[in-house]
Protein backbone atom coordinates (compact mmCIF):
# COMPACT_ATOMS: atom_id res chain seq x y z
CA UNK A 1 0.00 0.00 0.00
CA UNK A 2 1.37 3.39 -0.98
CA UNK A 3 1.80 6.17 1.58
CA UNK A 4 -0.64 8.35 -0.37
CA UNK A 5 -3.29 5.64 -0.14
CA UNK A 6 -2.53 5.24 3.57
CA UNK A 7 -3.21 8.93 4.15
CA UNK A 8 -6.47 8.70 2.22
CA UNK A 9 -7.52 5.72 4.36
CA UNK A 10 -6.75 7.68 7.55
CA UNK A 11 -9.06 10.46 6.38
CA UNK A 12 -11.78 7.93 5.51
CA UNK A 13 -11.36 6.23 8.90
CA UNK A 14 -11.92 9.60 10.55
CA UNK A 15 -15.11 10.18 8.56
CA UNK A 16 -16.40 6.69 9.36
CA UNK A 17 -15.54 7.21 13.04
CA UNK A 18 -17.61 10.41 13.06
CA UNK A 19 -20.54 8.55 11.48
CA UNK A 20 -20.20 5.69 13.99
CA UNK A 21 -20.05 8.03 16.99
CA UNK A 22 -23.02 10.16 15.90
CA UNK A 23 -25.88 7.79 16.87
CA UNK A 24 -24.27 7.17 20.27
CA UNK A 25 -24.03 10.90 20.93
CA UNK A 26 -27.62 11.38 19.81
CA UNK A 27 -28.67 8.58 22.18
CA UNK A 28 -26.87 10.30 25.04
CA UNK A 29 -28.62 13.56 24.18
CA UNK A 30 -31.96 11.78 24.21
CA UNK A 31 -31.31 10.48 27.74
CA UNK A 32 -29.54 13.58 29.01
CA UNK A 33 -32.13 14.00 31.76
CA UNK A 34 -30.88 10.92 33.62
CA UNK A 35 -27.50 12.57 34.30
CA UNK A 36 -27.12 14.50 37.56
CA UNK A 37 -25.82 17.57 35.74
CA UNK A 38 -24.54 18.90 32.44
CA UNK A 39 -20.94 18.53 33.57
CA UNK A 40 -21.14 14.74 33.99
CA UNK A 41 -23.16 14.45 30.78
CA UNK A 42 -20.55 16.39 28.83
CA UNK A 43 -17.69 14.27 30.19
CA UNK A 44 -19.48 11.05 29.21
CA UNK A 45 -19.97 12.53 25.74
CA UNK A 46 -16.23 13.11 25.49
CA UNK A 47 -15.42 9.59 26.67
CA UNK A 48 -17.81 7.98 24.17
CA UNK A 49 -16.71 10.06 21.21
CA UNK A 50 -13.04 9.68 22.14
CA UNK A 51 -13.35 5.89 22.50
CA UNK A 52 -15.00 5.51 19.09
CA UNK A 53 -12.58 7.84 17.33
CA UNK A 54 -9.62 6.24 19.08
CA UNK A 55 -10.75 2.74 18.10
CA UNK A 56 -10.87 3.63 14.41
CA UNK A 57 -7.60 5.56 14.34
CA UNK A 58 -5.89 2.98 16.53
CA UNK A 59 -6.65 0.28 13.98
CA UNK A 60 -5.27 2.42 11.14
CA UNK A 61 -1.67 1.22 11.28
CA UNK A 62 -2.68 -2.44 11.21
CA UNK A 63 -5.13 -1.89 8.39
CA UNK A 64 -2.79 0.15 6.19
CA UNK A 65 0.21 -2.13 6.76
CA UNK A 66 -1.99 -5.24 6.42
CA UNK A 67 -0.60 -6.56 9.69
CA UNK A 68 -3.60 -8.09 11.44
CA UNK A 69 -1.73 -8.49 14.72
CA UNK A 70 -1.42 -4.72 15.10
CA UNK A 71 -5.16 -4.11 14.74
CA UNK A 72 -6.41 -5.35 18.16
CA UNK A 73 -3.49 -3.78 20.06
CA UNK A 74 -3.88 -0.52 18.21
CA UNK A 75 -7.65 -0.50 18.64
CA UNK A 76 -7.39 -1.10 22.39
CA UNK A 77 -4.70 1.58 22.78
CA UNK A 78 -6.86 3.99 20.78
CA UNK A 79 -9.94 3.30 22.92
CA UNK A 80 -8.04 3.87 26.16
CA UNK A 81 -6.22 6.96 24.89
CA UNK A 82 -9.34 8.43 23.31
CA UNK A 83 -11.45 7.80 26.42
CA UNK A 84 -8.90 9.45 28.68
CA UNK A 85 -8.50 12.34 26.25
CA UNK A 86 -12.26 12.80 26.05
CA UNK A 87 -12.65 12.76 29.84
CA UNK A 88 -9.74 15.13 30.49
CA UNK A 89 -10.56 17.41 27.57
CA UNK A 90 -14.22 17.83 28.35
CA UNK A 91 -13.56 18.18 32.08
CA UNK A 92 -11.08 20.97 31.39
CA UNK A 93 -13.35 22.52 28.76
CA UNK A 94 -16.32 22.60 31.12
CA UNK A 95 -14.12 23.93 33.94
CA UNK A 96 -12.93 26.79 31.72
CA UNK A 97 -16.50 27.42 30.61
CA UNK A 98 -17.63 27.60 34.24
CA UNK A 99 -14.91 30.12 35.08
CA UNK A 100 -15.68 32.20 31.98
CA UNK A 101 -19.40 32.31 32.63
CA UNK A 102 -18.99 33.29 36.27
CA UNK A 103 -16.16 35.78 35.85
CA UNK A 104 -16.86 37.47 32.54
CA UNK A 105 -19.44 40.13 31.80
CA UNK A 106 -20.36 39.82 28.14
CA UNK A 107 -23.24 40.19 25.73
CA UNK A 108 -25.46 37.28 24.75
CA UNK A 109 -23.84 37.03 21.32
CA UNK A 110 -20.29 37.14 22.69
CA UNK A 111 -21.20 34.44 25.18
CA UNK A 112 -22.99 32.22 22.66
CA UNK A 113 -20.78 32.65 19.61
CA UNK A 114 -17.34 33.12 21.18
CA UNK A 115 -16.88 32.20 24.83
CA UNK A 116 -18.86 28.95 25.01
CA UNK A 117 -17.57 27.49 21.69
CA UNK A 118 -13.98 28.48 22.52
CA UNK A 119 -14.10 26.71 25.87
CA UNK A 120 -15.52 23.57 24.29
CA UNK A 121 -13.05 23.63 21.42
CA UNK A 122 -10.28 23.33 24.01
CA UNK A 123 -11.86 20.02 25.02
CA UNK A 124 -11.98 18.86 21.40
CA UNK A 125 -8.31 19.79 20.94
CA UNK A 126 -7.24 17.71 23.94
CA UNK A 127 -9.34 14.81 22.68
CA UNK A 128 -7.73 15.11 19.23
CA UNK A 129 -4.23 15.12 20.74
CA UNK A 130 -4.99 11.95 22.72
CA UNK A 131 -6.45 10.15 19.72
CA UNK A 132 -3.69 11.25 17.37
CA UNK A 133 -0.91 10.13 19.69
CA UNK A 134 -2.39 6.65 20.28
CA UNK A 135 -0.43 4.94 17.47
CA UNK A 136 2.84 6.38 18.78
CA UNK A 137 1.96 5.07 22.24
CA UNK A 138 1.31 1.60 20.80
CA UNK A 139 4.59 1.70 18.87
CA UNK A 140 6.42 3.06 21.95
CA UNK A 141 7.77 5.89 19.84
CA UNK A 142 7.96 9.35 21.39
CA UNK A 143 8.52 11.02 18.02
CA UNK A 144 5.56 9.24 16.45
CA UNK A 145 3.41 10.24 19.43
CA UNK A 146 4.42 13.88 18.87
CA UNK A 147 3.58 13.61 15.16
CA UNK A 148 0.17 12.18 16.00
CA UNK A 149 -0.41 14.74 18.73
CA UNK A 150 0.31 17.54 16.26
CA UNK A 151 -2.15 16.12 13.77
CA UNK A 152 -4.73 15.58 16.50
CA UNK A 153 -4.25 19.13 17.78
CA UNK A 154 -5.02 20.67 14.38
CA UNK A 155 -7.78 18.18 13.75
CA UNK A 156 -9.33 18.94 17.12
CA UNK A 157 -9.06 22.67 16.53
CA UNK A 158 -10.73 22.73 13.12
CA UNK A 159 -13.00 19.76 13.72
CA UNK A 160 -14.08 21.00 17.13
CA UNK A 161 -14.89 24.40 15.66
CA UNK A 162 -16.99 22.68 12.99
CA UNK A 163 -18.94 20.69 15.59
CA UNK A 164 -19.63 23.72 17.75
CA UNK A 165 -20.44 26.29 15.08
CA UNK A 166 -22.47 24.06 12.77
CA UNK A 167 -24.86 23.37 15.65
CA UNK A 168 -25.06 27.11 16.43
CA UNK A 169 -25.45 28.35 12.88
CA UNK A 170 -27.85 25.59 11.82
CA UNK A 171 -29.75 24.76 15.02
CA UNK A 172 -32.70 23.21 13.17
CA UNK A 173 -30.63 21.09 10.82
CA UNK A 174 -30.90 17.54 12.23
CA UNK A 175 -27.54 16.43 10.86
CA UNK A 176 -25.42 19.39 11.95
CA UNK A 177 -23.66 17.35 14.63
CA UNK A 178 -23.13 14.47 12.21
CA UNK A 179 -21.49 16.82 9.71
CA UNK A 180 -19.34 18.33 12.45
CA UNK A 181 -18.19 14.91 13.69
CA UNK A 182 -17.33 13.81 10.17
CA UNK A 183 -15.29 16.99 9.68
CA UNK A 184 -13.58 16.41 13.03
CA UNK A 185 -12.57 12.88 12.06
CA UNK A 186 -11.45 13.81 8.56
CA UNK A 187 -9.41 16.78 9.82
CA UNK A 188 -7.66 14.59 12.39
CA UNK A 189 -6.74 12.05 9.71
CA UNK A 190 -5.73 14.72 7.20
CA UNK A 191 -3.47 16.70 9.51
CA UNK A 192 -1.96 13.52 10.94
CA UNK A 193 -0.94 12.50 7.42
CA UNK A 194 0.43 15.94 6.56
CA UNK A 195 2.53 16.24 9.71
CA UNK A 196 3.71 12.64 9.34
CA UNK A 197 4.92 13.48 5.84
CA UNK A 198 6.78 16.56 7.07
CA UNK A 199 8.41 14.60 9.91
CA UNK A 200 9.57 11.73 7.70
CA UNK A 201 12.91 12.17 5.85
CA UNK A 202 12.03 9.44 3.38
CA UNK A 203 10.17 6.23 2.71
CA UNK A 204 10.82 2.54 2.07
CA UNK A 205 9.10 0.58 -0.70
CA UNK A 206 9.21 -3.21 -0.93
CA UNK A 207 10.10 -4.24 -4.47
CA UNK A 208 9.41 -7.97 -4.54
CA UNK A 209 7.66 -10.90 -2.92
CA UNK A 210 4.54 -11.06 -0.78
CA UNK A 211 4.85 -7.45 0.43
CA UNK A 212 5.60 -5.99 -2.99
CA UNK A 213 4.36 -2.39 -3.35
CA UNK A 214 3.99 -1.70 0.36
CA UNK A 215 5.45 1.60 1.52
CA UNK A 216 6.59 2.58 4.99
CA UNK A 217 7.26 6.08 6.28
CA UNK A 218 10.10 6.97 8.64
CA UNK A 219 8.30 9.32 11.02
CA UNK A 220 9.89 7.78 14.10
CA UNK A 221 13.48 7.68 15.31
CA UNK A 222 13.80 3.89 15.08
CA UNK A 223 12.13 1.53 12.61
CA UNK A 224 12.75 -2.20 13.00
CA UNK A 225 12.58 -4.75 10.18
CA UNK A 226 12.26 -8.53 10.37
CA UNK A 227 10.01 -11.55 10.22
CA UNK A 228 8.66 -11.17 13.76
CA UNK A 229 5.26 -9.46 13.90
CA UNK A 230 6.49 -7.10 16.61
CA UNK A 231 8.65 -5.25 14.05
CA UNK A 232 7.55 -2.00 12.45
CA UNK A 233 8.18 -3.54 9.01
CA UNK A 234 7.17 -7.19 8.96
CA UNK A 235 8.60 -9.34 6.15
CA UNK A 236 6.87 -12.70 5.95
CA UNK A 237 7.20 -15.19 3.11
CA UNK A 238 10.83 -14.29 2.40
CA UNK A 239 13.92 -16.49 2.71
CA UNK A 240 16.72 -15.78 5.17
CA UNK A 241 14.95 -12.94 6.97
CA UNK A 242 15.79 -12.98 10.66
CA UNK A 243 13.32 -12.39 13.46
CA UNK A 244 14.82 -8.93 13.89
CA UNK A 245 16.91 -8.42 10.84
CA UNK A 246 17.81 -4.72 10.75
CA UNK A 247 17.01 -1.34 12.20
CA UNK A 248 16.70 2.06 10.54
CA UNK A 249 17.64 5.04 12.67
CA UNK A 250 16.62 8.58 11.82
CA UNK A 251 19.04 11.30 12.90
CA UNK A 252 17.83 14.74 11.95
CA UNK A 253 17.03 14.24 8.22
CA UNK A 254 19.47 11.38 7.68
CA UNK A 255 18.60 7.68 7.74
CA UNK A 256 21.09 5.03 8.87
CA UNK A 257 20.82 1.27 8.49
CA UNK A 258 22.36 -1.30 10.83
CA UNK A 259 22.22 -5.09 10.90
CA UNK A 260 20.65 -6.60 14.01
CA UNK A 261 21.50 -10.22 13.22
CA UNK A 262 25.06 -10.65 11.98
CA UNK A 263 24.26 -14.07 10.53
CA UNK A 264 21.44 -12.75 8.34
CA UNK A 265 22.40 -11.26 4.95
CA UNK A 266 21.95 -7.48 4.68
CA UNK A 267 23.15 -5.66 1.56
CA UNK A 268 22.93 -2.12 0.18
CA UNK A 269 23.30 -1.92 -3.59
CA UNK A 270 24.52 -5.54 -3.52
CA UNK A 271 27.31 -4.69 -1.09
CA UNK A 272 27.40 -5.93 2.52
CA UNK A 273 27.22 -3.16 5.08
CA UNK A 274 29.66 -2.68 7.94
CA UNK A 275 28.42 -1.12 11.12
CA UNK A 276 25.89 1.68 10.62
CA UNK A 277 25.54 2.91 7.03
CA UNK A 278 24.08 6.20 5.85
CA UNK A 279 21.46 5.61 3.17
CA UNK A 280 21.27 7.66 -0.01
CA UNK A 281 18.45 8.31 -2.46
CA UNK A 282 17.60 5.26 -4.58
CA UNK A 283 19.65 2.84 -2.49
CA UNK A 284 18.34 -0.72 -2.77
CA UNK A 285 18.45 -2.69 0.47
CA UNK A 286 18.39 -6.48 0.43
CA UNK A 287 17.35 -8.24 3.62
CA UNK A 288 17.42 -11.95 2.92
CA UNK A 289 15.48 -12.37 -0.31
CA UNK A 290 13.51 -9.16 0.20
CA UNK A 291 14.48 -6.04 -1.75
CA UNK A 292 13.55 -2.57 -0.50
CA UNK A 293 13.92 0.75 -2.28
CA UNK A 294 14.82 3.84 -0.26
CA UNK A 295 13.81 7.32 -1.35
CA UNK A 296 14.31 10.60 0.44
CA UNK A 297 11.94 13.54 0.77
CA UNK A 298 14.70 16.15 0.71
Amino acid sequence: MSITLRRFILVMLGIIAGVAAWPLIELLLHYQRIFPGYFSFSVVQGVVFGAVLGAFFGSGEGLTSKEKGKIPRGTLTGIVSGSIGGAVGFTLGQGILFLVVHNTVSSFYTHRFLLVPSARIIGWVILGVAVGSSEGIRAKSFKKSLVGAGGGLLGGLFGGAAIEYLSIVFPKFPYARLAGMMIFGSCTGLFYGLIERGASPGALRVLNGTSRGREYGLAQNKVTLGSDKKNDIVLTGYDRVASRHAVFRVKRRDVYLRAEDQKAPLLVNEQPIHGEQLLKYEDVIQAGSAKIFFRTDH
